[in-house]
């Protein structure tokens, strides 16, 4: 491209010296025996200073030896001849010559030097544009799509391929323009174990393939591929600056993706951990229970009346219960964590939302522990029924946790207005002043070392779903206070939904 239009310019450059000639030529040539000889060297020079600005030196030369014909053959007594005559015209036919050679040189020279000026701008301003494309907070994908892609346009190339690292030897990171084919990549991607620097490689059958090694302080990042028609030396130059602020990019946004591989690792761990410690502390107590019941009634030596019996299958019940809301709150976890919780509201009666939460606790001796207070009837809230009833169980099995045997649990409704308030409080040592801020955190450790938080961060959660939060505080009275609110449904405007909507699941 560049070739063509350099003749272009060579040949326009010709043809202009060579009309001008004619032009200034055909106008001296009437008064040629009034003019001087210097008068018309003087002129002369025009044609070729134009013929060097519009195509170069060599254009110059062209139009130098053109001038010297006709000055010698025209203006030059005798004229229509070679011969030059007299001393003073073999003078002036020198002169005339060094001074065109001269000024022609250092009109090239200033047309060069113009053009390698607006050559180098060009290369800058195409550069800060080609790297404000790198900058940004991209995904690694993303910015090697960006790399392959301008590359591919700005330089003409046929196909680019960014080729990273894999686990044993170079695989295919973006690719832009034409796919290479699996004979083109087998010879660009080398062995495992074969470095890969900057090489060429020419096939007479298609295109020639060039590669050029990303590398940031001699570490190397990638390999780009590119195949198409070679470029000049200073698009070489470009392309090797771009490369090498690619090779940063890429590095950075490699780093960063596995910074935050690490974190993900490490928060999974955290996590696991803190699984395996809710397991060992929430599992062990019911199945320790179940284990004991269960052997009691298997155990052909024990005697056992109908009461204790009775006892004890309601021990294996209620600890079953105690395990199957464990699994249940696990897998609403899941949920929480892929983001799918979604809650479907409803309008339903408080007072059946407490009972619902009550008896999923399914355990009759601690039913007997919890106190219903202020519960008024004919109240309706918009809610799911199934998440608050959940966080109702929730509320109550860790209010049961740290209340002594036969100490209350109550549950306290208020309304105003707009909301309906619920609370329940336990007769528990109540939460240390440290603990409140993260008390409904994942897995988080109580004073006692176990996990109490699972419940309660799902209770959080399920809350947060329909707009809200609880709210935890020490009551005046001893023990722990957990309150949340739900919106208040009119009498009158719960009638006439409750033909219309159905239970949620």
């Amino acid at each position: 491209m560049l070739n063509a239009r350099k003749w272009r310019e060579q040949i326009i450059g010709l043809a202009l010296t060579v009309v001008l000639f004619l032009a200034v030529s055909s106008a001296m040539f009437p008064f040629r025996s009034h003019i001087s000889v210097a008068t018309s060297a003087l002129v002369l020079v025009i044609p070729v200073i134009w013929g060097v600005v519009i195509g170069g030196f060599g254009v110059g030369l062209i139009g130098i030896a053109l001038g010297f014909l006709v000055y010698d053959f025209i203006f030059i007594p005798p004229y229509y001849t070679l011969s030059v005559g007299q001393k003073q015209n073999w003078i002036a036919l020198g002169v005339y010559a060094i001074v065109v050679i001269l000024v022609s040189r250092v009109v090239a020279n200033l047309k060069d030097a113009r053009s390698l000026a607006l050559e180098r701008e060009k290369h800058a301003r195409q550069l800060f544009e080609l790297s404000k494309l790198l900058l940004g907070d991209k995904e690694l994908s993303e910015l090697l799509e960006t790399v392959t892609d301008s590359v591919q346009l700005a330089f003409h190339f046929e196909s680019v391929v960014l080729l990273l690292q894999g686990s044993e030897k170079l695989e295919v990171g973006a690719a832009s323009g034409q796919a290479l084919s699996n004979e083109d990549l087998q010879k660009l991607i080398p062995n495992a174990g074969v470095p890969a620097t900057l090489y060429r490689i020419s096939d007479d059958q298609s295109p020639s393939l060039s590669s050029l090694a990303l590398t940031v302080a001699g570490r190397p990042v990638g390999l780009l591929v590119m195949r198409g028609t070679q470029t000049q030396s200073p698009d070489i130059q470009l392309l090797s600056t771009f490369a090498n602020n690619a090779a940063l990019a890429i590095e950075q946004a490699q780093l960063k993706q596995q910074a935050l591989q690490a974190k993900l690792l490490e928060e999974t761990d955290r996590w696991r951990r803190a699984l395996l410690g809710s397991v060992s502390h929430d599992l062990r107590t019911p199945l320790a229970s179940i284990k004991t019941a269960a052997s009691g009634l298997s155990d052909p030596s024990a005697s056992l009346d109908p009461s204790q019996r009775s006892e004890l299958l309601e021990t294996i019940s209620a600890q079953t219960d105690r395990l199957s809301r464990l699994v249940v709150n696990l897998l609403d976890m899941t949920r929480i964590d892929a983001g799918v919780l979604a809650p479907r509201q409803t309008i339903i009666e408080i007072s059946e939302l407490i009972e619902e939460g009550i008896s999923a606790l399914g355990d009759r001796k601690a039913k007997e522990q919890i106190v219903v207070r202020n519960c008024p009837n004919e109240v309706f809230v918009s809610a799911d029924h199934a998440l608050i009833s959940q966080v109702i169980a929730n509320l109550l099995e860790n209010a049961l946790r740290y209340s002594p045997q036969g100490q209350p649990v109550t549950i306290d409704v208020s309304t105003t207005p707009a909301e309906v308030l619920l609370a329940v409080s336990d007769s528990g040592p109540g939460v240390p002043p440290g603990l409140k801020e993260h008390i409904f955190e994942m897995f988080k450790k109580d004073s006692g070392g176990g996990y109490a938080g699972l419940g309660l961060a799902i209770a959080d959660a399920f809350v947060s779903a329909h707009g809200g939060h609880i709210e935890v505080e020490n009551a005046p009275s001893g023990g722990a206070r957990f309150s949340f609110s739900l919106p208040l449904v009119p009498l009158d405007e719960s009638e006439f939904l409750s033909d219309q909507d159905t239970p949620s699941r």
